[in-house]
């Protein structure tokens, strides 16, 4: 994963690693102006390119992309919002999703590994109700 400052593209997520396609590259651009971005469909795959080459010399050019739009991918995460932890105070009750707490932005890749770690917190809470033993799997429960 790469976070961004300039250009297009917010994060980098080496796609490739999860589809068995080396060099496929997920880029996310999110809420990067109102309206949304002003280049679309080629060129804003080029400059997203252009962008990732900055960061890794020697990037192949592309042989094919494609840009999809969701409007409401995200939610709005504003300055000063306390994302939600996995656990909650009811007994058994875990949440999961890209509006969670997380060492990820709020991305379908971050809803993933939200999910990833509510199912490890759900088996460490019956691991722990089964034989009283305390949590120590889950991370940020």
């Amino acid at each position: 994963m790469l976070g961004f400052t300039d250009g297009p593209g917010q994060w980098a997520f080496d796609r490739g690693a999860l589809a068995g396609q080396p060099g496929l590259i997920g880029v996310v651009i999110s809420a990067s102006s109102n309206p949304p971005h002003p280049l679309s469909g080629d060129a804003l795959a080029s400059a997203v390119h252009l962008q990732l080459a900055r960061s890794m010399p020697g990037l192949p050019a592309a042989r094919w992309s494609k840009v999809i739009t969701e409007k409401f991918a995200t939610f709005a995460c504003t300055p000063g919002l306390v994302r939600p932890a996995t656990r909650t105070r009811a007994a058994g009750v875990f949440l999961a999703g890209d509006h969670v707490a997380s060492d990820y932005p709020a991305t379908l890749e971050g809803a993933v590994r939200s999910g990833q770690n509510a199912a490890r917190c759900v088996a460490d809470y019956l691991g722990e109700y089964l034989t009283e033993r305390p949590a120590d799997r889950c991370r940020q429960c």
